[in-house]
């Protein structure tokens, strides 16, 4: 590695590998990392160093949102204290030549691939199964030249198709033929659709660009200018031909596999007139922050909605980003989240933030079936994955809704938490949903098997990530004080936790006596403080035991829509009820805004996301009623309770990866700073201890699972369990001993479709690569993984 002469002004290590190390405490480590957000990943961002590593698809990303390949060269020398390596240029350089060159557009309800090079085009009709997807309009004399030309190649191919040497000869004359027939300006342009690119509007938007945007926009727009003076084309144009709708598929798998153009999803939506518009936008006080401007503007950068990802944290704002999103295309928008709860609270941001009617808002629920709104106006549906991808026997009601879905057009569909979309179950509502633009929204884009790659093909790239930290260090998010308490496990637990199956075992390691008697202990600290606290517990068996001891409300997979939603309000509003038990239905779309205290006693094996979605739940920034006394004192408290000695620690060990690759930091404690012999706690009771110890004992385990799974909350609980109970003291005090008992799962989960054990599953065998040594060494694993 050859040091630059300034190298000691320089914030970027750049290695030949693609690994990028980035020093924030350099005077130009702003720069440089909103750079490297939009071409690299972020593996690592602590407070000094931070470690991005160039990917296929992070500069596939980048090239999707108009970075050529010359800024992005020129950017990293500029950053680099190190000559940029050779072997990573060469690499950069292949994948520019691959990616980001064409693009499939929507426009007036018909698809176009597009290029601003005719070469391009060229380039892809050379693939029988792209050629064939063609359609030619019959407008003007040349496309009728054209058709003939293509029928008769059509005829050549089809005559010699057994014969694979005059088959060759036979395509060197059509070509021949072709040159023949063609005049030099139909060998050009007139082959295909020319039209002006489009350009950003900023009064399209809506949203409003701030100065420091707008001066952002004129330097890139300055840099286009001078990379289309040096490539002397004329970028003001574009070529295009059409497509068969119905060959959509088979052409994207061909460019991406055969012919390794990807390509780039678009819509030109203020030139599609077909569609009505959406009378929405936002309230005049309702005024976006800049991280949201920015993910927004990587979106909508050249006057069309593009497809993608955006990754912000928990609290800081996603639902509205969505919605933003929805007020500048104006087109009829579906949006899918992970429970009814969630559709709920979507439904009242629409309200609260925009000025949408209310009889153009439709929720799509178990409980709420209504028709969509007339076919030519334009609306807002909200639903569930569940409740639009479940393959079972529908209801008449519920068929004539999703046929109706399935006939329309959307311009829009979002999908909150965005890491479930790749599930198998899920990837059939991209046959439901016809839809121009998709928006994927996520706080943690991360799943422990091979599928979150998919993202990139199904969606579109990561338009955008946000960093934890800086939002933190800015106000956006409240400061978290997380911490990992060891619990040790009394002699009369532990002498059976060492010979018993891994079902007793996961039962005593979550019951753990002074575990219990730790969560006692917090939730009465915390009480007197007036803090509102929340208890995530995984473990149905534990959940229901600590409620019904305490004697505090819980909310769990078989509790319905109407009575969560009650239990929620009652804890945001009312002073005298400051703690809540939540099963694993509480880690994602649960908008409690005022919680400021997370107690974990049971989680999900080594789940990095559902360890960041648990933090999520209380790092919203908190009124300035409660300013504290030191501004370096915390907002928040993240406790993850553990059993020490047992393999509980090694699945907490693995779920904070995430956490602290974004600059998180744990602390490590005993139970010992506190002397539970001075504490009137009700989990020191021996005989409720001996009590706990013989239940779990006696359980046994045919087959059903002690975790709560809410995938399809809607058909879990039954019709008579409905009745909404103001506080849900008397359903605990009302239980029998048998609700103690195990809580039957539902068949197919989130915890498949997530694969939230941090495991990878992946084929052990041998990767047939010589079958693919002559593609494009970028999709050489990735073609012979999809194999």
């Amino acid at each position: 590695m050859k040091l630059k002469k300034n190298h000691m002004n320089k914030p970027l290590w750049i290695c030949s590998d693609g690994f990028i190390y980035l020093e924030m405490f350099n005077s130009c480590s702003k720069q440089a990392s909103d750079f490297l957000i939009t071409i690299a990943e972020p593996i690592c961002r602590p407070e000094l160093i931070h470690e991005f590593q160039l990917t296929i698809f992070s500069l596939y990303a980048a090239i999707s949102v108009g970075i050529t390949l010359d800024e992005l060269l020129i950017n990293l020398d500029k950053f680099s204290k190190n000559v940029l390596p050779n072997e990573l240029i060469s690499n950069i350089t292949k994948s520019a030549e691959s990616f980001g060159k064409v693009k499939l557009v929507l426009r007036e309800n018909k698809y176009y691939i597009e290029a601003t090079n005719k070469s391009e085009l060229d380039y892809l009709l050379n693939n029988d199964t792209i050629q064939n997807a063609r359609i030619y309009s019959t407008d003007n004399n040349n496309d009728k030249n054209m058709i003939s030309l293509y029928n008769l190649n059509n005829r050549h191919r089809d005559n010699n198709k057994n014969d694979n040497k005059n088959n060759n000869d036979d395509n060197n004359n059509i070509d021949k033929t072709t040159s023949n027939l063609l005049n030099e300006d139909q060998k050009g342009k007139d082959c295909y659709v020319t039209y002006e690119a489009p350009v950003l509007d900023t009064t399209q938007l809506g949203f409003k660009i701030s100065e420091s945007e707008k001066q952002l926009m004129m330097e890139e727009k300055k840099h286009a200018n001078l990379n289309a003076n040096e490539n002397s084309t004329n970028s003001a144009e574009v070529y295009s031909f059409e497509v068969n709708c119905d060959k959509i598929e088979e052409v994207k798998q061909e460019a991406l596999q055969t012919m390794q153009r990807p390509l780039l999803m678009e819509y030109d939506f203020r030139r599609d007139k077909k569609n009505p518009n959406l009378i929405c936008s936002l309230k005049s006080h309702v005024q976006i922050r800049y991280y949201q401007e920015k993910a927004l503007r990587k979106m909508f950068s050249n006057g069309r909605s593009r497809s993608g990802i955006i990754v912000l944290p928990c609290g800081v704002g996603k639902t509205l980003t969505g919605i933003t999103a929805a007020s500048t295309i104006k087109k009829s928008a579906l949006f899918l989240t992970t429970s009814a709860v969630a559709v709920e609270q979507w439904k009242k941001q629409f309200e609260d933030f925009t000025n949408i009617h209310p009889r153009h808002i439709r929720i799509l629920t178990s409980d709420y079936k209504l028709d969509l709104w007339p076919i030519n106006e334009a609306g807002v549906l909200i639903s569930t994955y569940t409740m639009l991808s479940y393959s079972g026997k529908r209801s008449e009601q519920s068929l004539r809704i999703v046929n109706d879905i399935r006939r329309r057009e959307w311009g829009l569909l979002v999908f909150d938490e965005v890491q479930f979309a790749p599930a198998p179950s899920f990837r059939r509502i991209n046959d439901i949903v016809k839809s121009h633009c998709k928006l994927g929204l996520t706080a943690t884009l991360v799943r422990e098997d091979l599928l979150i790659r998919d993202l990139h093909w199904i969606i579109g790239p990561k338009l955008y990530e946000a960093n934890w930290v800086e939002l933190q260090n800015k106000g956006f998010l409240a400061k978290a004080l997380c911490k990992e308490i060891w619990c040790s496990m009394p002699c009369s637990f532990y002498k059976y936790y060492l010979k018993s199956n891994s079902f007793i075992k996961r039962r005593l390691y979550t019951c753990n006596p002074r575990k219990l008697m730790m969560c006692e202990y917090l939730i009465k600290y915390h009480e007197q403080n007036n803090d509102k606290i929340i208890v995530f517990s995984d473990n149905i068996f534990a959940l229901l035991h600590i409620a019904k001891t305490l004697n505090k409300p819980f909310i769990y997979g078989k509790l319905s829509p109407i009575e969560r939603i009650a239990i929620i309000n009652k804890f945001k509003h009312d002073s005298s009820i400051n703690t809540i038990l939540l099963s694993k239905v509480g880690d994602n779309a649960i908008d409690i805004p005022i919680a400021n205290v997370v107690i974990q006693i049971s989680f999900n094996f080594a789940s990095r996301r559902q360890e960041a979605q648990r933090l999520g739940r209380i790092i919203r920034p908190k009124n300035k009623a409660n300013e504290k006394k030191n501004i370096n004192d915390p907002d928040s408290f993240f406790y993850s309770l553990v059993s020490k000695d047992t393999i509980e620690m090694c699945y907490s060990d693995k779920r904070q990866r995430f956490l602290i690759n974004q600059g998180y930091a744990y602390n490590v404690l005993s139970d010992n700073i506190v002397d539970f012999n001075k504490l009137n706690l009700v989990y020191k009771n021996k005989k409720i201890q001996e009590n706990l110890l013989k239940c779990i004992l006696a359980s046994t385990d045919d087959g059903n699972m002690d975790e709560d799974d809410d995938l399809f909350e809607d058909q879990s609980f039954k019709k008579d369990n409905t009745k909404v109970n103001k506080t849900n003291s008397n359903i605990l005090l009302n239980k029998k001993e048998d609700s103690l008992k195990k809580i039957d799962n539902t068949t197919g989960g989130l915890l498949k479709l997530s694969s939230n054990m941090d495991v990878t599953f992946a084929d052990k065998k041998k990767i047939p690569t010589k079958k693919f040594a002559d593609k494009h060494i970028l999709f050489r694993k990735f073609l012979s993984q999809n194999k």
